[in-house]
């Protein structure tokens, strides 16, 4: 297996290969101080089989260097996130980008070998210290985003149905404005930029139900 260390900070990315090498061939580990430098010697054809990378770099983020590696060669490299940045929405936007797992770089070293079996496996790994903030980040969020106030259950209720802005005013004794602002707001909610992305969300995700024919 061929493992790629990828980290500004010398120090750090020797103790890690040091660790590594109880559990990995030692001929088998290769370090890079520098992310450019270490795109250059990838290709299509040759790559290794894990990389793991710090987030912050100043010649490259992590994320801008999974995102060239996923470009590159798809899928095919395994990337683990191993950095001091913890915040939910960061894990988030990592794994989102394709990253395989996520660590913190203040957990045991042990949580990097089993990361990279867990996801050599086909398996996402995220350090235990931070699964709570990240399943609690998600829960807000979703809490969130579902919420709608009388009036736009209303409104959301009535677009599925078919019903024109014009028609929903009418019906609900509103200006054609009052229920333009509410629909935008609703769409902003769902992240949603077209009445028929609306529709359809709403429908995935049990907000409104079809009426038998």
């Amino acid at each position: 297996m061929r493992i790629v260390i990828v980290d500004d900070h010398k120090l750090l990315t020797d103790a890690i290969a040091l660790a590594l090498r109880d559990t990995f061939d030692e001929s088998q580990l290769r370090v890079y101080n520098n992310p450019l430098t270490f795109i250059d010697t990838i290709s299509p054809d040759r790559f290794p089989d894990v990389v793991v990378t710090d987030l912050l770099m100043p010649q490259m983020s992590g994320l801008d260097l999974l995102q060239t590696l996923r470009t590159i060669t798809g899928n095919r490299i395994k990337v683990i996130i191993l950095t001091s940045v913890t915040d939910a929405q960061s894990i988030r936007q990592a794994l989102r980008s394709g990253a395989n797992a996520y660590i913190a770089k203040d957990a045991s070293l042990k949580e990097l070998p089993e990361a990279i079996q867990e996801v050599m496996n086909g398996q996402e790994f995220i350090s235990p210290s931070l699964q709570k903030s990240l399943i609690k980040s998600i829960i807000t969020e979703e809490q969130h985003v579902f919420y709608l106030s009388p009036r736009e259950k209303e409104v959301l209720k009535k677009i599925c149905a078919g019903m024109t802005v014009k028609e929903i005013a009418h019906n609900m004794e509103l200006s054609a404005h009052t229920v333009q602002t509410y629909l935008k707001k609703i769409m902003k909610k769902f992240k949603v930029n077209r009445t028929a992305d609306l529709i359809v969300f709403a429908l995935r995700h049990g907000l409104y139900t079809l009426p038998p024919k």
